[in-house]
């Protein structure tokens, strides 16, 4: 009878076999084996290993090139924070730097059952919607903080591979770094699972022509079509060693692709350059470029605010409103800013207190003139920028 009761007992406990889909990481100070969360962040799993293998192009981020050169290997972990609280190695920038990336982007992917707990993989971004190659793993902490705003999309639970992690947290910045990594299917649904088929960003030469008038300009005119979403970006050197951005422009949702017909790089002083025209397309972009007329609303704690470009795109009114109390209004300048696929922030110059904000909004879906999605905001506190809140944002205005 005891045997039999073991048995019983044996057949009812938990399996522990490892996820469908494993990412073995080698390192200069040991090995990890992450279990990829394919089935709730396809996108950002089917990211990490296309750029692993080299089987998805991207911009190089040093010659702006395209390239199909594999991302990670040799890469450093330059950024390892080991405080006791928030431990975290970070990666993948193609530069070994905090700047740097793929040259394209894509959503958030969030899921409630995946968690910033000790031991996991995430995707570093610079704000809603801004994932692209740079990654971390998290060490022996809990940074709930991060649930929710960076996409999780791997687990790392045996202890060797998180004895490794310690490791390359007690090296420190630039310590340690990849040497290999390759990848395992164990069962039928990770075989199914189709990295190429997740709708992610494409990145190929811009077809076009050079058209140079000596002195004055030196002008592509593009022959392909474009669309919402494609970012178009050239960089240009004079000696075929140092190459430095000559131009970024992405396509928003309230610009109309086709009158763009033709991009000035430069006045065509020099006696010769050379360009590397890459296009970057992003399916699903809703993301604006242009901020006339365009009316940021941002849910913040207990109250509205809301940023409201006028015709110049360059100034506008800010509203603070509380759920009790007075409003407060004033005037904002537009002091810089950038868009992308699915993203578009700006620093706002207003004469409130604080004067400046930093506006990030991620742009999830866009229906009859709105866009809704997630904004992060932050205010400069006369040495650093410091969050000032984040939660949903709309932007109206789109014609």
């Amino acid at each position: 009878m005891r045997f039999a009761l073991i048995l019983v007992l044996a057949a009812a406990l938990p399996s522990t076999a490892p996820a469908a889909l494993l990412a073995h990481v080698s390192t200069t100070v040991g090995d990890i084996t992450v279990e990829l969360q394919y089935d709730k962040a396809p996108q950002a799993v089917a990211n990490f290993i296309t750029l692993t293998e080299g089987t998805r192009a991207h911009i190089d981020a040093d010659t702006g090139a395209l390239s199909h050169e594999p991302y990670y290997i040799g890469e450093k972990f330059f950024r390892v924070v080991d405080d006791a609280t928030f431990k975290i190695a970070q990666t993948g920038s193609g530069t070994g730097t905090n700047s740097g990336g793929p040259g394209y982007t894509f959503k958030d992917e969030f899921d409630l059952s995946l968690r910033h707990v000790p031991y996991v993989l995430s995707m570093a971004n610079s704000g809603p919607n801004s994932n692209g190659s740079q990654i971390f793993f998290v060490g022996n902490s809990t940074p709930s903080h991060l649930d929710d705003v960076h996409t999780l999309f791997g687990l790392v639970p045996d202890a060797a591979s998180r004895a490794t992690i310690d490791a390359i947290h007690a090296a420190g910045n630039d310590g340690s770094s990849i040497t290999a990594i390759t990848f395992e299917r164990t069962d039928a649904a990770a075989e199914a699972f189709d990295e190429f088929a997740q709708n992610l960003p494409t990145v190929t030469p811009l077809e076009g022509a050079l058209e140079v008038t000596p002195g004055d300009s030196s002008r592509f005119v593009v022959s392909s079509p474009l669309e919402h979403g494609d970012m178009l970006a050239f960089t240009r050197s004079e000696d075929l060693a140092t190459w430095l951005p000559a131009l970024k422009n992405h396509l928003g949702i309230n610009e109309d692709p086709s009158a763009v017909t033709s991009l000035t790089l430069d006045d065509a002083s020099s006696s010769r350059a050379f360009y590397h025209p890459v296009l970057a397309r992003h399916p699903g972009a809703v993301a604006p470029s242009l901020t006339a007329n365009l009316s940021f609303n941002l849910a913040v704690t207990n109250a509205s605010l809301v940023f409201a470009f006028d015709e110049t795109g360059t100034a506008g009114t800010v509203t603070y409103t509380p759920a009790t109390g007075s409003v407060v209004s004033g005037t904002f300048n537009y002091y810089s800013g950038s868009s992308s696929a699915h993203e578009i922030n700006f620093i706002a110059d207003t004469n409130l207190n604080p004067q400046y904000f930093l506006i990030k909004v991620g742009c999830d879906d866009q229906s009859d003139g709105t866009i809704s999605g997630r904004h992060n905001t932050q205010s400069w506190n006369g040495t650093q920028w410091t969050l000032f809140d984040a939660g949903s944002a709309t932007i109206a205005g789109l014609e």
